[in-house]
C-alpha cells in the first residue's frame, strides 16, 4: 500500500519531467536529421556536418571545454582547502560556514549586481572563473565537510602515533576514506560548470566578448531565431559528448575504488 502511495506521489513529477525533458529531446531528433520542419525532407547527417564547419560552435565547445578543465580543479582544490581547514578549526562556528553556503541562496541576479560594481575590471574569462568558484564553492565545502565529519578520530590519532604530519594524514587519510564524496562533488562541479551560463548572459549578454561565448550562448541565440534544426543537433552532439565524459569518469571511479576501498 506504501509503495502505491508513493508511486501516486511521483505521478506528477515524472509526468513533468517525461512532458518537459525526455519527450522533446527524444523529438530534436527529428529536427536534427530534417531540412526543416516544413518540408521535413530527411537529410541524413548533412546537419551535423554544418554545425561541425560553424565557426561560432566550435568557439562554443572550446570556451565551454577550457572553462570546465580550468574551473572545476580549481574549486576542488578551493574546496578542499576550504572543509579541512574549517573541520580543523571553524566547525564550531556555524557562522563560518554560512558565509560559504550563503551565495548559492541567494539570487544571480544581486551578486551579478555587485560583481560589476567591484570586478568589473577584470577580464572576462578570469572574472567567469572567479564568479563560478564564488558562486558553487559552497555547496562543496558542505558535501566534503560532512563527509569529514564521519572520518573515524581514531585513524587520525593513529597516523599522529606514528608521526604522519598534517599533510601526510590529509593524503594518505582523510582524501581516501571520503573519495566517493569527492567523485560526486566532482561530478556536480561539472554539471554546475555547464550551467554558467545564467551568470554570464547576466554580466556580459547573449553576444559576450569572444573568451565568454560557451555552449549555452550558442543555443540561446539559435533558440531566439527558431532555428530548431541547428540548435537540435547542437544539444544532441554537447549531450552525447557530456554523457561520454560522465560514463569515463564513471568507470575511472569504479577502477579506482577497487584499489582505495
Amino acid at each position: 500500500m506504501k509503495k502505491r502511495t508513493d508511486i501516486l506521489f511521483l505521478l506528477p513529477s515524472l509526468a513533468g519531467f517525461l512532458t518537459f525533458f525526455v519527450v522533446p529531446f527524444f523529438y530534436s531528433f527529428f529536427y536534427a536529421f530534417t531540412e526543416n520542419a516544413f518540408t521535413k525532407k530527411f537529410v541524413w547527417f548533412n546537419n551535423f556536418k554544418a554545425l561541425l564547419a560553424n565557426e561560432y560552435f566550435k568557439l562554443a565547445m572550446l570556451n565551454t571545454l577550457k572553462f570546465t578543465l580550468l574551473s572545476v580543479p580549481l574549486i576542488m582544490v578551493f574546496s578542499i582547502a576550504a572543509a579541512v581547514l574549517i573541520s580543523q578549526y571553524a566547525l564550531k562556528f556555524p557562522v563560518v560556514q554560512s558565509a560559504f553556503f550563503l551565495p548559492i541562496l541567494l539570487p544571480s541576479a544581486s551578486f551579478v549586481m555587485f560583481w560589476q560594481a567591484y570586478f568589473n575590471d577584470i577580464q572576462p574569462f578570469g572574472s567567469l572563473i572567479l564568479f563560478y568558484i564564488w558562486k558553487y564553492a559552497g555547496l562543496n565545502i558542505m558535501l566534503i565537510l560532512t563527509a569529514l565529519c564521519t572520518v573515524p578520530k581514531e585513524a587520525i590519532e593513529a597516523a599522529s602515533i606514528d608521526g604522519a604530519g598534517a599533510l601526510r594524514k590529509i593524503r594518505s587519510i582523510l582524501l581516501p576514506m571520503i573519495s566517493p564524496t569527492l567523485f560526486f562533488t566532482f561530478i556536480l562541479s561539472i554539471v554546475n560548470s555547464l550551467k554558467i551560463f545564467k551568470e554570464s548572459y547576466l554580466l556580459y549578454g547573449a553576444y559576450p566578448d569572444e573568451s565568454v561565448y560557451m555552449m549555452q550562448n550558442y543555443l540561446n541565440n539559435h533558440f531566439a531565431k527558431l532555428n530548431y534544426q541547428n540548435i537540435s543537433t547542437a544539444s544532441i552532439f554537447f549531450a552525447l559528448a557530456v554523457y561520454t565524459v560522465v560514463a569515463v569518469l564513471f568507470a575511472l571511479e569504479r577502477k579506482i575504488s577497487e584499489r582505495v576501498w
